[in-house]
């Protein structure tokens, strides 16, 4: 039963190794990172999915902004930086 969760909710794209204690190390890792992930869901009450939360947080990782605003504000922000793309210039206008 429990492997057949982190088969569906645990991505793991690339093993860092492939000794057992690399293996091991991965999984507990990623868990974690989950687990984390889920209290942050469950402490601000969002309406996003564990996976648009990971989301939201790697690309806004250098944001200067409280993680309440940016998982209760996440779709004003999104808006913004599309408006802030369509005032720039491109490069060979």
């Amino acid at each position: 039963m429990l492997f057949k969760w982190i088969k569906q909710n645990i991505v793991i794209k690339r093993l860092w190794g492939y000794s057992k204690n690399a293996v091991k190390t991965h999984l507990w890792v990623a868990i974690s990172a989950y687990l984390i992930l889920a209290r942050i869901k469950a402490d601000y009450k969002s309406k996003y999915t564990i996976t648009e939360i990971a989301t939201l947080i790697s690309v806004s990782a250098l944001a200067k902004m409280p993680l309440a605003d940016l998982l209760t504000n996440a779709n004003n922000q999104l808006n913004k930086s599309k408006q802030n793309n369509k005032e720039q210039l491109t490069l060979f206008d």
